[in-house]
């Protein structure tokens, strides 16, 4: 007599999860306020579309992780950094002027006209990215991460 074939169990698929060591930079205010922001934001690299690009050396670049970290650490890029510092007057919203048209805000991450700045930093997603920054710069004196870098403005 033959013997019947078992049935396989049905097993769920995981997904397999990436998960990515962001870089984070702590900056250190005049007034002792620290706030924790990604490495990227704080070097204006932005992600469009298929490309990285520097809002500092105004520079494309492809998805490549090793060439924006390279880009990072340049002569060029560090120079411009300085000459793009965050202004005073906006204290913990750390936003930089790029030209008379437009501002690098380093909390969000985006580029804002000059008519919309103060609309920006008075938005609802502005202000809790802000709060992340806070909470997080709290959180590190609690675990003392490695991954952070600390930065005075």
């Amino acid at each position: 007599m033959a013997v019947p074939v078992l049935r396989q169990p049905k097993l769920k698929q995981e997904k397999s999860k990436v998960v990515m060591d962001i870089p984070n930079v702590i900056i250190t205010l005049k007034d002792k306020t620290r706030l924790v922001v990604s490495s990227d934001a704080y070097h204006g690299i932005l992600m469009a579309s298929n490309m990285y690009k520097c809002v500092f050396c105004t520079t494309d670049m492809d998805l490549d992780m090793v060439y924006k970290e390279q880009h990072k650490n340049t002569n060029t890029h560090k120079e411009n950094l300085k000459n793009y510092p965050h202004i005073d007057g906006y204290d913990e919203n750390l936003v930089r002027k790029l030209n008379k048209d437009m501002w690098y805000c380093t909390i969000c991450q985006i580029t804002v006209a000059t008519s919309c700045l103060s609309r920006h930093i008075n938005t609802s997603s502005h202000c809790e990215e802000l709060r992340k920054a806070i909470v997080k710069a709290t959180a590190y004196h609690k675990i003392h991460s490695t991954h952070l870098v600390e930065v005075p403005t």
